[in-house]
């Protein structure tokens, strides 16, 4: 509604929302918002935003949020907590949606990467706060016989420059400027030892989960979601660090990583989609 728009754009959109939401209600239905997030991650038209919020907190029957600490945000917002309700459903793993039949040593082998290179990974789309810069930065400083970067996913045209002439000249970093095709992410995951996402900041996060489906050890900012799942799941998997993104924590983190064996059995059976999906369903029915 607000992200890339103009303030026209973006007026129009929220009156129509408004409109729509109102006639679903007046219809006998009931609206549910799972809460991915509660501010737009390019933080487009902040006035707009704030607008767009209370009419959600206002009309929405049920809200649904992925973490706990949002869920106290949440409520704190909401303009009718007498009718309205309220559940913490955790964002599921993506277990058996996508392809996952290659091994490392094939996944490396179609990307070119030795078997003894310690590989770090970035995958997804590359937008501002996801912070790819700030990564790239702490990799060129990062002391580490057999380092590589591999990013990849497809670059936001603002950032196109700035990432170019960020990875120019190094041969340590492999850039795929492209969408990542669902067959292919199991390439790049199990090519990789480490997955990094070095957000400025987050809300929840849906790459983590992509990341855990491979059992890949996955290092992020000490916020926000990221808390949560490190309490869940345990460090092997969930590896937090504070303040920027820095070589340091690259180092520790893969270091860490090799010399541990337990992140496959890590027990993730109240993630599984199948799991939460019957918990979204309870949610649902409860609001008729």
């Amino acid at each position: 509604i607000l992200t890339h728009s103009t303030k026209t754009q973006a007026k129009r959109r929220i009156f129509m929302l408004g409109c729509f939401l109102k006639a679903i209600k007046l219809s006998g239905k009931k609206v549910v918002w799972t809460v991915h997030n509660i501010q737009g991650h390019e933080a487009d038209h902040p006035r707009l935003q704030q607008q767009l919020n209370e009419l959600l907190f206002a009309e929405v029957n049920g809200f649904i949020s992925l973490n706990n600490e949002g869920l106290k945000l949440i409520k704190d917002n909401a303009r009718q907590r007498k009718s309205q309700k309220f559940a913490y459903i955790p964002h599921p793993t993506y277990k058996g949606y996508y392809e996952n039949d290659i091994g490392r040593a094939e996944a490396r082998r179609r990307l070119k990467v030795s078997p003894d290179q310690k590989v770090f990974l970035f995958i997804g789309q590359i937008r501002k706060y996801k912070n790819v810069s700030g990564l790239i930065e702490a990799f060129k400083a990062l002391d580490l016989p057999g380092k590589l970067l591999i990013i990849a996913g497809k670059v936001h045209e603002e950032l196109l420059i700035e990432v170019m002439n960020a990875v120019a000249n190094h041969s340590d970093i492999m850039l795929h400027n492209q969408f990542i095709e669902d067959p292919e992410l199991q390439v790049f995951l199990n090519a990789s030892d480490l997955v990094v996402n070095p957000y400025t900041h987050i809300f929840n996060s849906g790459s983590i989960f992509l990341n855990l489906s491979f059992h890949k050890p996955t290092l992020v900012p000490n916020k926000g979601t990221f808390i949560e799942l490190e309490k869940d799941l345990g460090p092997q998997l969930v590896m937090l660090y504070d303040g920027a993104i820095t070589a340091s924590h690259l180092e520790e983190a893969m270091l860490k990583t090799a010399k541990q064996t337990s992140a496959r059995e890590v027990e993730m059976d109240h993630l599984d989609p199948e799991f939460i999906a019957r918990q979204t369903l309870k949610f649902y029915e409860s609001l008729l």
